[in-house]
């Protein structure tokens, strides 16, 4: 009877420490951050910093000019728990919505307008403080798939407006990240 009461206690103090431990973790700034950029968000502007340095940008926005781009074309971002999934037209006009002039053969400029400006990648995250690690599982671009790659980027929620600046890719630091703005949508 008292071996059973000692072990009744035992495991009622390991099941408190083990929900105390638990509601320490999810009140943590990083757990009540990851909470609250979950969900699907579209893209409402982008941020072209100056820069007179070629290296310092790292990033498929070469063709918009520097400033704040607020007409953007569509773009939604996703995260849940643990994934994302980004897909964005980054064209500065409407991509093309009619067809190949000859069908099912499409010329190198026609591609170029209807696939060139487009990112897509979706994979794993880790948030750290107030920085997120992109991890693609799949990517348009197949080098963003290999193992062991990654994008860093900084992330500030102000109202209900979510921006990334990406700070690091797998190849170095980037010193003069484009910023993206999104506003949540569900």
């Amino acid at each position: 009877m008292v071996r059973t009461l000692a072990l009744t206690a035992l495991m009622a103090g390991v099941t408190a420490s083990a929900s105390q431990a638990q509601r320490t973790q999810e009140a943590s700034p990083d757990a009540q951050l990851r909470r609250s950029i979950q969900g699907v968000w579209r893209n409402i502007a982008r941020v072209i910093p100056a820069s007179t340095n070629p290296g310092d940008r790292i990033d498929p926005f070469a063709h918009i000019p520097v400033g704040t781009q607020t007409d953007v074309q569509p773009g939604l971002l996703i995260f849940t728990v643990k994934h994302f999934s980004r897909t964005t037209d980054i064209a500065v006009r409407p991509r093309p919505t009619r067809g190949y002039a000859i069908p099912g053969k499409p010329t190198l400029e026609e591609l170029q307008a209807t696939w060139g400006q487009f990112v897509a990648n979706a994979g794993t995250y880790e948030l750290a403080g107030d920085t997120v690690t992109l991890r693609a599982i799949v990517s348009k671009e197949p080098g963003d798939q290999v193992a062991g790659r990654f994008a860093r980027l900084r992330v500030q929620l102000e109202g209900g407006i979510l921006s990334l600046t990406p700070v690091e890719r797998s190849e170095g630091r980037i010193a003069a990240g484009v910023t993206s703005r999104y506003v949540r949508v569900e």
